[in-house]
């Protein structure tokens, strides 16, 4: 067991590594109108210090890389005879969190063309953010289900009622 605290440990530092990230990367405290685009990161992003957004960025593949870790402990509290499940979950949510870290990193190009002046460059780059944003979430998403299943199906060390603490249960409750 105290293996898997480690990983766990190890995977939540991830989180918060990534959430760091994020907050070098676009936090500001201006109020910007979202629109669903990528646009205004790019506006916000031009007056961010660009030292702050290469950490920014560069925190997404080394926190991928600790989510990664974080994984490898749902697989040693699998149980049972569909136990592949909790195996293939924690597969697929390291590939999306893989994608994800370089998602992440992709932001600082937003950064980048804002401070040169070349917003003609938004599409090509917002472009390629959002195949990498498709890649990371697509699969985060399927391995939150198998994961969920799992657990409903006593595939765990945890009971079935945990799964109202998973990400599919969180994320939904974030949409109401």
């Amino acid at each position: 067991m105290p293996l898997v605290l480690t990983f766990i440990a190890l995977g939540l530092l991830g989180s918060l590594l990534m959430f760091a990230g994020d907050m070098l990367l676009y936090f500001t405290p201006g109020v910007y109108d979202m629109d669903g685009t990528l646009k205004p990161y790019l506006h916000i992003m031009r007056d961010i210090p660009a030292a702050r957004v290469r950490v920014g960025g560069a925190l997404g593949p080394v926190a991928a890389f600790l989510y990664v870790l974080g994984f490898l402990a749902l697989p040693l509290m699998a149980r049972g005879d569909l136990a592949w499940l909790v195996w293939l979950a924690a597969a697929i949510l390291a590939f999306a969190l893989i994608c994800g870290g370089a998602y992440h990193a992709q932001y600082a190009y937003l950064s980048i063309i804002a401070k040169a002046g070349h917003e003609d460059l938004y599409e090509e780059v917002s472009a390629n953010i959002m195949l990498l944003m498709r890649l990371a979430t697509t699969p985060m998403y399927a391995g939150f289900i198998l994961f969920a299943i799992a657990i409903v199906l006593g595939q765990t060390v945890f009971p079935a009622w945990f799964v109202v603490f998973t990400p599919i249960v969180t994320s939904f409750l974030g949409l109401v």
